[in-house]
């Protein structure tokens, strides 16, 4: 770098900038200097400066090579893929070929017509309101144990009934159709007329103010026509509110058992109304209404049948954890080995308790709704074994005790015979239950008890029974043969003469109408339980009488 140093202290066109004649020079060198012309001067010095400054710049360092070492790591050798089986060819259905009317069914009905059938929305789920309940689970109703056993497995049946959407005696078997066809298609929807026109506005039904709820506002009132003091306007209420929740149960329960759901049918409105009242009042643990006194376990026993039916029926999963948690509060109330009774393991049973709790589990295992069905129906079927026992030398089932008779309430015990209705929930329960088939010896002589013709269903006060009429029917439709068609015969007639609108005293009178009668399409509150649950409850169950054809599946044909 010595000679770059030199260059800067002494350059060349410093010795020119403003020196005519530098120190120590010749005259003959000033002259040929002179004689070259300054712009060829300049520029051959640019050149040579670019010259020096190109041979004087630094050159550019050398990159450091990295020395890369490189080393092998022994890798166990990649096992070779499995050989997979060649796949089979995917069958497709075939076509199935065109029907008429695709949900006809002649072992149900025949001419059957169907204009509504499948649900039009395009948000099935989101029709509910949000959980009205003080609980922070996300779910559509309480349901805190995450690791329930009650799931949809699928809609199933067993024995007496289900099969499944499309099976005989399926919930989709049970939809409404339109153009009628079913037996006494006419006096049923009579009868849900009436139910819809007397629900109170929040939903339920009730015992003492159906007839200010009725929407039947220019009809006559008549009350009661036959029997315990017509005319009075007290003669057909109910228990204060005591029964409202099951009366709001047993009323829809009267609606799906038709086909009719909230989203689908002429009844979704009141359908929606009632399901969101049952919603609301049932409790954490998934009991309908309060436990405040002995009767909220029959209230729970009806909800709860009602929500899963009619879950089992529209299919809407905001249903779901709802009867889930009926089901499981079902569970926790049956007595270890037992039956139920009132309350949450009260260590007393009693069949009529016991014969709701089969019923209801009954329709929640057709809907899909999962649990340990065989411990449970084990254990009622326990109890009715344990009271069920030889009398006068026929099988006779006791109401809380081996053999004696059924129950009556205290008001009603000297006013109304006593009848076999424990003998026929021995036979439904049974049957449903799977622990008893038609060739059973108990089964065939309790089915024979109900039809002599003490026990026939007959328009007379002190025999007038519809719980037992309701439960009877059940069984003995599932028996057949002659006892059904005796019971049947006497049972129908009854029911169909003593309906409000078609009474011969209402007929006489000209009123056959909802618009000139507002008892028209109900029954008067005339039979042994009507103190209780007032006209709701005699129009509620005896619709759901007239139901049995469809209602369940036969166990055999």
């Amino acid at each position: 770098m010595a000679g770059q140093q030199q260059y800067y202290e002494e350059p060349a066109d410093q010795q020119y900038a403003g020196q005519a004649q530098p120190v120590g020079s010749t005259g003959e060198d000033l002259t040929a200097l002179a004689s070259v012309p300054w712009v060829a001067i300049a520029l051959a010095l640019h050149v040579i400066l670019l010259v020096i400054a190109y041979f004087i710049y630094p050159p550019a360092q050398e990159r450091t090579q990295m020395q890369v070492i490189q080393s092998q790591v022994e890798q166990e050798a990649i096992p070779p893929t499995p050989e997979q089986p060649p796949e089979e060819p995917t069958e497709f259905p075939k076509d199935e070929p065109v029907q008429e009317n695709p949900t006809e069914d002649e072992r149900i009905v025949e001419d059957a017509k169907d204009d509504n059938n499948e649900d039009p929305s395009d948000k099935p789920n989101n029709d509910l309101a949000e959980n009205p309940n003080n609980d922070p689970s996300k779910d559509e109703s309480p349901h805190p144990n995450k690791n329930s056993t009650t799931s949809a497995v699928g809609l199933g049946g067993g024995v007496g009934g289900g099969g499944g959407r499309g099976g005989a005696g399926g919930f989709a078997f049970r939809r409404a159709r339109g153009g009628g066809g079913r037996k006494f298609d006419d006096r049923t929807k009579a009868a849900l007329e009436w139910l819809k026109d007397h629900q109170n506005r929040e939903g339920h039904w009730s015992s003492t103010g159906f007839s200010d709820d009725t929407t039947r506002t220019s009809a006559q009132k008549t009350y009661n026509i036959d029997f315990v003091r017509p005319g009075d306007k007290d003669g057909d209420k109910g228990w204060e509110q005591t029964c409202d929740i099951g009366l709001t149960g047993m009323s829809l329960l009267a609606f799906v058992g038709a086909g009719y759901d909230h989203k689908e049918g002429d009844y979704k409105t009141t359908c929606r109304q009632a399901i969101l009242y049952l919603r609301k009042v049932q409790s954490n643990d998934g009991c309908f209404g309060p436990k405040e006194d002995d009767h909220f376990i029959y209230n729970h026993a009806i909800s709860a049948m009602a929500m899963a039916e009619a879950y089992g029926l529209s299919g809407d999963a905001v249903l779901k954890p709802i009867a889930d948690k009926a089901v499981e509060f079902i569970l926790q109330a049956q007595n270890p080995g037992l039956g139920w009774r009132y309350g949450v393991r009260p260590t007393y049973n009693d069949s009529s308790v016991t014969g709701w709790m089969v019923l209801a589990l009954k329709s929640c295992k057709m809907a899909g709704l999962e649990f340990d069905y065989h411990k449970v129906y084990d254990d009622a079927a326990k109890w009715y074994d344990m009271v069920t026992v030889d009398m006068n030398g026929y099988p006779k089932t006791g109401y809380d005790s081996p053999g004696n008779n059924n129950a009556r309430l205290r008001s009603a015990k000297d006013e109304y015979d006593n009848n076999p209705s424990m003998d026929s929930i021995y036979v439904m329960s049974m049957l449903f239950m799977g622990k008893a088939d038609l060739t059973d010896a108990k089964i065939k002589s309790q089915s024979r008890v109900c039809v002599e013709k003490d026990y026939l269903p007959r328009w007379e006060l002190k025999k007038i029974d519809y719980y037992f009429w309701y439960y009877a029917s059940l069984a003995l439709y599932q028996v057949g043969g002659s006892t059904w068609d005796t019971w049947e015969k006497a049972m129908s007639k009854t029911l169909l003469e003593s309906q409000r609108g078609y009474h011969e005293k209402d007929k006489a009178k000209g009123l056959t109408t909802k618009d000139s009668l507002d008892e028209h399409g109900s029954w008067d509150s005339v039979d042994a339980w009507g103190s209780a649950g007032g006209r709701v409850y005699s129009t509620a169950i005896n619709c759901l009488t007239l139901e049995v054809y469809y209602r369940y599946q036969k166990l055999h044909k």
